[in-house]
């Protein structure tokens, strides 16, 4: 069985999720809290010398970093999440590229100036804080447009450009992003939390953030 070694508020650790989940796919999920350090551990370091999340090891073989994780488990099992074709390949890696890179940058500095900051006993940075959402409002912007005349985030099926995105607007309410303002995410997902590979994920996203509630209230 694949073992997923990861943290409920970590959108990289959750687009993975997605994936094994919409494709049914049995996993054991070992938590690794980064805000605890865990990530620092020497048998933790042994398989991600990074000390990042998340973490995959099937069957000894080990494998970090996001993207590349979902590309491997669709290779994997066949999925069609990671359709075949240069050229649809490429269109589905770009996706996966803007998102993590551009916008994940904007909601991670987001999240950590309003939440994690004081966890980890770290001064807030209202700069950093500000550009978080300045990336957000740019590159949702676009993705906006981008859905506007697609179902999907690269067209009529759904791919783990969706996971990578499903994820990191996740937390859009707890940071306070106005969805309204692009209508055309809202109804993608809208349309996507309906389906049972998110549940999940989410419920557990919404209740690790609830249990550290009362710390940053301190």
């Amino acid at each position: 069985m694949i073992k997923l070694y990861g943290f409920e508020l970590s959108f990289p650790v959750n687009r993975v999720r997605l994936c094994l989940n919409a494709m049914e796919v049995e996993y054991e999920f070992i938590r690794i809290n980064p805000l605890a350090g865990e990530n620092q551990t020497d048998d933790y370091l042994k398989i991600n010398p990074g000390a990042k999340i998340p973490t995959i090891d099937d069957n000894g073989y080990t494998l970090f970093e996001s993207n590349a994780i979902m590309k491997y488990l669709c290779r994997k099992y066949k999925s069609d999440f990671y359709p075949d074709g240069i050229k649809v390949q490429a269109d589905v890696d770009k996706w996966l590229d803007y998102i993590a890179i551009h916008l994940g940058n904007g909601y991670g500095k987001v999240l950590f100036n309003k939440f994690l900051a004081k966890l980890v006993g770290a001064e807030v940075d209202e700069q950093s804080l500000k550009d978080g959402y300045s990336f957000i409002e740019r590159y949702l912007g676009i993705i906006d447009q981008q859905l506007a005349t697609s179902t999907f985030v690269t067209g009529d099926t759904m791919t783990i450009a969706d996971f990578c995105l499903l994820s990191t607007v996740d937390p859009s309410e707890a940071i306070e992003i106005n969805m309204n303002d692009y209508p055309n995410v809202k109804a993608w997902q809208t349309k996507l939390i309906k389906e049972s590979f998110y549940t999940d994920m989410h419920v557990s996203f919404v209740t690790t953030f609830e249990d550290l509630k009362p710390l940053l209230e301190k």
